[in-house]
């Protein structure tokens, strides 16, 4: 890869790696939104249930939350998945620094020749 490739590779992946951290975070308080909703009508629902025991009670309340509890995990997996995005740029970016540090030593070697100690 010449240099200017890799000058461009670790800018786009830079602004990749922002954008999906903005992203992370809208998508970490959609779920903490949305794991509030389920919990506060979970708990609601319970409440309000009119059976006996406590599995009916659960039961009931599972039917009742089904689509806040959906909407929540959903939430969740998404977060998840832009979280390992951004895990993913970190290590592109990190490649791509690798390569460019190897790219410097090898202009310098080149411009100054190797260096011993004497």
């Amino acid at each position: 890869m010449e240099n200017f490739e890799l000058n461009a590779e670790l800018h786009i992946t830079s602004i990749e790696l922002l954008k999906e951290c903005d992203e992370l975070k809208r998508r970490a308080a959609d779920y903490a939104l949305t794991e509030n909703e389920y919990r506060l009508a979970r708990a609601k629902a319970f409440l309000d249930c009119e059976l006996k025991t406590v599995e009916a009670k659960k039961a009931q309340t599972d039917l009742v939350t089904g689509a806040q509890r959906l909407a929540a995990h959903l939430a969740e997996g998404m977060q998840q998945a832009s979280l390992e995005r951004v895990r993913a740029l970190r290590g592109t970016l990190s490649a791509l620094q690798s390569m460019a540090s190897s790219v410097r030593a090898e202009a310098e070697f080149a411009r100054t020749g190797p260096q011993f100690d004497r």
